[in-house]
This record gives structure tokens, sequence and C-alpha cells, in this order.
């Protein structure tokens, strides 16, 4: 089986670099995307859920909380260039219910809120359910 090489970036620090990959599972604004060996040659928009990079036989499957940003798919190169990303290992799953709490609290009485600011604070609930659910499925049992 061919392996991609997957990096993961935000605006503030480098996630992830030269991952190996047998395919991943890829949150878009399209729908999730399965890359396998030779994919076509793509750039799309990402949504936010869950990048699952499935490392075959020999490398472990990771999962990453991802926000907006954009996938780039060149050859057996891809780039992920995300606002906001973090492995299921380093998520706080009480820090992200606490961050869910605030956002449903404020999106409870919208009153005095402008539409930028519900968005925000629906953007910050999404993000949460996602952190909380991959750091609920990969915690030790």
């Amino acid at each position: 089986m061919k392996f991609f090489t997957v990096d993961i970036l935000t605006p503030s620090k480098i996630i992830a670099k030269g991952i190996l990959a047998e395919s991943l599972l890829i949150p878009t604004v399209r729908g999730q995307i399965n890359v396998l060996e030779n994919h076509t040659h793509i750039v799309t928009k990402l949504s936010p859920g869950v990048l699952t990079v499935f490392g075959g036989a020999e490398n472990a499957d990771r999962h990453y909380a991802l926000s907006t940003g954009v996938c780039k798919i060149l050859e057996n190169k891809i780039v992920i260039l995300s606002n906001t990303a973090e492995e299921s290992t380093d998520v706080d799953v009480e820090r992200a219910k606490l961050a869910l709490k605030n956002a449903e609290d404020h999106l409870k009485n919208t009153e005095g809120l402008t539409p930028e600011d519900i968005e925000l604070y629906q953007g910050k609930a999404e993000r949460a359910k996602i952190r909380i659910q991959i750091g609920e499925f990969t915690r030790p049992r």
C-alpha cells in the first residue's frame, strides 16, 4: 500500500508534519471525503469536524478536531490548513465541556447579541462538541 504524508498546520503552530497515512477521512463543506491512493488533485474548504488519519498496519490511526480551513491534495502529499486543530490525545475533555456549557449559556438568551456574536458562540459550541467527541473516543477505559 502506498502511503501519503500529511501536514496539519494552524496560524499559530504546526500540529503535525509528515504523518504517514494509508487513507484519510476529511470533513469538507461538501461532505466527508475519503482519500485513497491515486486520489485526484484537489483544493477544498474544510468544515468543522474530525479528520481521521488511518496509519495502516504499522502506524496508529490518529484523530484531529478541525475548524474551518483548506485542504490541498497533490499526489502523495496532503496539507491541512485549519484555523484551529487539536489531536485527540491532546484534548482536555473537561475544558471542552466547560467551553460547550459557556457557549450554550450565551445562546440561551440571544437578546443583546449581534448576529456575529450568535455565529461566534454557535461555532464555539460546535468546536467544543467535536473536541469532546474525539477526546472521549480516545480516552483510556
